[in-house]
């Protein structure tokens, strides 16, 4: 089996091409470095810049299936420019992979597709399933509802298509997890308002094991990938502080002035999404990490 992976060199793709290595695949991969030299005989790199309009369409040439996890961090700050960029690193990364499959004829079964939870809307009360239409009406929720709707074109080419709603990530070579760890170690932690905010979170391992799944059973449509228990930021917090065993000490920082100082990018603070991950379970995924304290306690001590 041949693949094509964009955003390889994130924090999901540098774990996900090691365990498909593992299993000997041919991995093709599109990166923005110009630097194309790989040490490893079973990967092929290729330059491309979704936002740029630019592709080396040899990428594709004996692939079966593509992964598609490239995007522009969304944790920078929210200028215009910046903006712009979250979004058409997502949806022109999509429209170049589907413009290259058509100019080329290529004869792809699979297109997996990151997406994020950020698509539902910020709301406590409500448990998010799959099929959820309350959907955020903000710039998150607009960037991923976009992302999502671009990968429409592939399926009118009976292209197999998979959606992956990823949640928050812990990890400790990016994400929220490690800041957030740091801040604890040294009695800086806390939590933004009444901390009720719910944490939709997965391990790493999880969430590339999940792909996997869903990659070897040839899995379609849209999937949660969070784990089974999601939490409140100030359990999350509190989970951490007893993981290193360090009291907190700060007084929680009110809403009303994180959205004063951050302004719109005060969603990246405050969101709330309770999200279910039912049908990935029910399709017979099993997590390793189903609660905050065995994630925390494999990845902090």
């Amino acid at each position: 089996m041949k693949y094509l992976i964009t955003g390889a060199s994130g924090l999901i793709g540098k774990k996900l091409v090691n365990k498909l290595l593992e299993q000997n695949a041919c991995i093709n991969i599109l990166t923005t470095n110009k630097n194309l030299k790989s040490s490893n005989k079973n990967i092929n790199k290729f330059y491309w810049n979704p936002e740029l309009n630019k592709i080396d369409s040899n990428c594709i040439n004996g692939v079966q299936i593509i992964i598609n996890l490239a995007g522009s961090p969304i944790a920078q700050l929210w200028t215009k420019s910046s903006k712009k960029s979250i979004l058409l690193s997502r949806t022109n990364s999509v429209k170049l992979l589907n413009q290259i499959i058509l100019e080329k004829k290529s004869k792809i079964d699979h297109f997996f597709c990151a997406s994020a939870i950020g698509i539902y809307k910020s709301d406590n009360s409500y448990t998010h399933s799959e099929s959820s239409q309350n959907i955020s009406n903000s710039f998150l929720g607009n960037t991923v509802s976009k992302w999502e709707t671009s990968c429409e074109k592939l399926k009118e080419q009976k292209i197999n298509v998979t959606i992956l709603r990823i949640g928050l990530v812990l990890s400790l070579n990016g994400g929220l997890l490690k800041p957030i760890a740091l801040s604890v170690k040294y009695f800086l932690g806390t939590w933004f308002g009444n901390g009720a905010n719910i944490y939709s979170w997965i391990h790493i391992e999880d969430l590339v094991d999940s792909i996997l799944f869903l990659l070897n059973n040839n899995k379609t449509g849209i999937y949660n990938l969070v784990a089974p228990n999601p939490i409140s930021s100030k359990l999350f917090t509190l989970e951490i502080s007893k993981v290193l065993n360090k009291k907190i000490l700060f007084p929680p920082i009110p809403s009303s002035l994180i959205k004063i100082i951050t302004g719109p990018m005060s969603e990246l603070f405050l969101f709330s999404q309770n999200v279910s991950s039912k049908k990935i379970t029910a399709e017979g995924f099993n997590f390793q990490y189903k609660s905050i304290s065995s994630a925390l306690n494999n990845l902090l001590k």
